[in-house]
């Protein structure tokens, strides 16, 4: 069904981008459009406009429309259906929960939902590690890093940025990393058993947004981790940002006795 045309206006001036806002337009209106879902001013069942008049009406191109519209029929949330226009499919996206009282990659994390995990690489690197590299995984002076810097995506949603590090020593080469980091450490009989971790929630800046397909500014979660093996070798030191959106930190509390 189509949105009630009193509530057009509404959805209209919800979703109008703003030409001054450091994001691109597209960016902004696929996160206008997640969070209309998200708060229900979109309801599962509705029709959007057609999108020559909703690029209108928005005062923005229809390729911008259009490249939005993509991105969430991507997501699941929306669906474009040939000669009736475009559907809303559901009211939000479930966050992904991970627990804390768990250590387990990002892998065995989406599988464990069900979930197809993947990664876009955007460097791998062996070099010297940073001071604060050294310092996180005990380095001595001349050792050497694999630094591997990516997107993670579960079922092609962007949900994570990371840039993850681990002693080069520990392995025969970077092409011994494939989609998992913790596999491949475990193949060297190095995956980590515990690690101690801090989160913090931050604004993100422009790179980290780009990646992750949301604005400058809009909340992330900010883990950061140094894992050790069962040798209590510092095997993995992890800096990760995680769509405020998409992601949920649980744990479980007892009464202390």
């Amino acid at each position: 069904m189509s949105v009630a045309a009193k509530d057009q206006h509404k959805l209209i001036e919800f979703l109008k981008p703003n030409p001054n806002h450091s994001g691109s337009l597209y960016v902004q209106l696929t996160r206008a459009l997640t969070l209309a879902i998200a708060e229900g001013l979109l309801k599962e069942g509705d029709f959007l406009m057609p999108q020559r008049d909703l690029a209108a009406a928005l005062g923005v191109s229809r390729v911008t429309l259009r490249k939005a519209i993509d991105n969430l029929e991507q997501q699941g949330l929306l669906e474009q259906r040939q000669g009736a226009g475009t559907i809303i499919k559901a009211n939000k996206t479930p966050p992904i929960q991970k627990n804390l009282a768990v250590l387990n990659s990002f892998t065995d994390d989406m599988h464990a939902r069900g979930m197809k995990p993947s990664s876009l690489w955007v460097n791998r690197e062996h070099v010297a590690p940073s001071p604060k590299e050294a310092l996180a995984l005990n380095l001595s002076f001349g050792e050497k890093i694999f630094r591997l810097t990516r997107v993670r995506n579960a079922n092609d949603v962007p949900i994570a940025f990371e840039l993850a590090a681990t002693p080069a020593g520990l392995m025969e080469s970077l092409d011994s990393i494939d989609e998992s980091l913790y596999q491949a450490l475990e193949r060297y009989q190095a995956r980590p058993v515990r690690a101690l971790q801090s989160i913090a929630a931050q604004n993100c800046d422009s790179q980290v947004a780009s990646f992750l397909q949301i604005s400058p500014g809009d909340a992330v979660l900010y883990i950061e981790r140094k894992a050790f093996d069962h040798n209590n070798r510092p095997v993995e030191f992890t800096r990760c940002y995680f769509r405020g959106d998409l992601y949920d930190l649980v744990t479980e509390l007892k009464l202390e006795v």
